[in-house]
């Protein structure tokens, strides 16, 4: 069976390593010119660390893991106002591991095996028929493919051609995210310095290994309208919002121009009423996006992947029953970790309602920041804690190849 997967981040590349263990043969295109490395500190947490395991690449993930020896918390000033572990400031407890992005993907690549990669292309047109899917690329001419899915992140390609405009099913939360390099001028080591109130972060940090630091921001903006593809506009938002904010605000701001590599998006959620159509199915971010603010979406789409593939072996390739059953199982499990970006957004936003839930938020914030900041890190790590343990991965072993088993 021919699958075609496109996207090659943590999704795709995790369904494609199952998919080749259960006999299929999986195809990735990826719309970058190579394996994407560098990126944003993201976790692995509870279910999904059972799930590194069965790969085989848990150890690799936990000796690459970004090593974050701790977080001061400071305030608009600069002055030092709280200081946490690493772990504690990133909710992370028990195994839970923080990684780059990029470097997950690429241990997930090395551990791939005989896949093909198409690189630089993309997916111009999706037709099904009864018994396959005609996919038509921009560079690799027109291929069949018995199936087809789309891994693609929040603003996928492949759902916007088979299921319709992303308008359909984003659920906006009303904040924007940026992360970019700058030099570490600081002499940071593996730590993470923060500037928080209701409404607006502004972050710098250096991980393992990284010679530059990331400047990180992220603030509520619900009635701006940001171009996600104009980068001018989007700095000079920046430098609306955090106008009047001291620390190193001002001087990340004016490094900004020259950062060579540039992450602005909006904080969103994909709410979709089925996830696939006849042999299209979505995944990860393209299917049930999470957000950033959930603190889960890596987890999710590496355990949906999973989830895809297996139910894919356990049906011998028959999709329909596949899908269904994909999303019986996913579906409880993807609702209790959007739950937590729609209450983490909503806490984010808090300081525009007029209410005394907003005033009396505003006010700690004011007379105790460092207190209040560790109070809602610490009751946000219990939730992501018990989201990211509500589901029991299923054993889809006996599907596995044979010469394939006994490495299971």
């Amino acid at each position: 069976m021919r699958v075609l997967i496109s996207g090659a981040g943590p999704a795709g590349l995790t369904a494609a390593y199952w998919l080749r263990r259960y006999g299929f043969s999986p195809t990735i295109v990826e719309r970058a010119p190579s394996l994407l490395v560098g990126g944003y500190k993201i976790d692995v947490r509870g279910a999904a660390l059972q799930l590194l395991r069965h790969m085989g690449v848990h150890d690799a993930v936990v000796a690459a893991h970004t090593d974050m020896q701790g977080a001061v918390l400071v305030d608009k000033e600069g002055k030092v106002i709280n200081r946490m572990s690493g772990d504690d400031f990133g909710h992370r407890v028990g195994g839970d591991v923080e990684i780059v992005r990029g470097t997950l993907c690429q241990i997930l690549r090395d551990h791939l095996g005989e896949v093909e990669l198409l690189f630089g292309d993309t997916i111009q047109r999706i037709g099904q028929s009864s018994n396959s899917t005609e996919v038509q690329f921009t560079k690799h001419g027109v291929r069949e493919f018995d199936c087809v899915i789309g891994a693609d992140g929040l603003h996928s390609n492949v759902r916007r051609i088979v299921f319709g405009e992303e308008s359909r099913f984003l659920r906006d939360l009303g904040l924007y995210l940026c992360v970019y390099s700058v030099p570490n001028y600081l002499k940071l080591d593996r730590m993470e310095i923060q500037y928080s109130e209701l409404g607006r972060i502004a972050a710098i940090w250096s991980s393992r290994g990284d010679a530059n630091a990331k400047a990180c921001f992220g603030f509520a903006a619900p009635s701006l309208r940001i171009d996600l593809r104009d980068r001018v506009q989007q700095q000079q938002a920046l430098r609306t919002v955090y106008e009047g904010i001291g620390w190193e605000v001002p001087r990340l701001l004016e490094i900004m121009p020259t950062a060579s590599d540039w992450y602005f998006d909006t904080a969103a959620q994909i709410d979709m009423p089925r996830w696939s159509e006849g042999r299209v199915v979505l995944v990860g971010d393209a299917a049930y996006c999470a957000s950033p603010m959930s603190g889960q979406g890596t987890s999710i789409a590496l355990i949906g992947a999973y989830v895809l593939a297996g139910e894919l072996a356990a049906a011998s390739g028959a999709h329909p029953r596949a899908f269904a059953e994909f999303e019986n199982v996913m579906r409880p499990f993807v609702e209790a970790n959007q739950a937590l970006g729609l209450k983490s957004a909503k806490l984010m936003r808090s300081g525009e309602r007029k209410s005394v839930v907003g005033w009396l938020l505003k006010q700690l914030m004011r007379i105790v920041p460092g207190r209040m900041t560790e109070w809602i890190i610490n009751r946000s790590t219990e939730r992501i804690t018990q989201a990211a343990n509500a589901i029991r991965l299923k054993d889809y072993s006996p599907f596995l190849r044979s010469n394939e088993a006994t490495t299971h």
